[in-house]
């Protein structure tokens, strides 16, 4: 017996219907298919940001053992709010003085490729026509992360 050709089922549609799913999945499995070691939704105690540091220049710091993560948090003027997590590191960008409020950063993707760490970061930067209080800043983003080989290479967003 065969079906009419309305009936017949389609090969073609049983993987369509199950794309959407799997895309869905990706995305919300920590990193997803692009590479980014950095989770969609970062857990609480693993980023820090703030407008204030003692950094008193530009610096990008990567702090894979207990010294490390002490200096970096020097450079923010603070204690660390605890050791250094088995089996983590951390990468932070600090912009340095600036003479306005208004400035921030944030650390958006870190992605190991070949022998590189990439770390991916952007810069807020207060418009022309933005009022803006006239103090000193200093502003720091830092994220811990799974510990990785690699040399770190800091890339700029647009």
């Amino acid at each position: 017996m065969t079906l009419p050709s309305r009936l017949r089922p389609i090969p073609l549609l049983i993987p369509l219907l199950f794309a959407p799913a799997l895309l869905l999945a990706s995305c919300q499995s920590g990193g997803g298919t692009d590479g980014n070691l950095l989770p969609a939704q970062a857990e609480a105690g693993t980023v820090w940001q703030g407008d204030r540091s003692s950094a008193a220049e530009r610096a990008y710091v990567v702090a894979r053992d207990s010294g490390e993560w002490s200096a970096l948090w020097a450079r923010v003027g603070e204690p660390a709010p605890s050791s250094l997590p088995g089996g983590r590191m951390a990468v932070a960008v600090f912009l340095g003085p600036r003479d306005t409020a208004g400035y921030g950063v944030t650390i958006d993707s870190v992605k190991q490729t070949g022998d590189d760490l990439i770390v991916g970061y952007h810069e807020m930067v207060p418009g022309p026509a933005q009022a803006v209080a006239l103090n000193r800043t200093s502003p720091f983003a830092i994220r811990l992360l799974p510990s990785v080989a690699g040399t770190p290479k800091f890339v700029r967003g647009k």
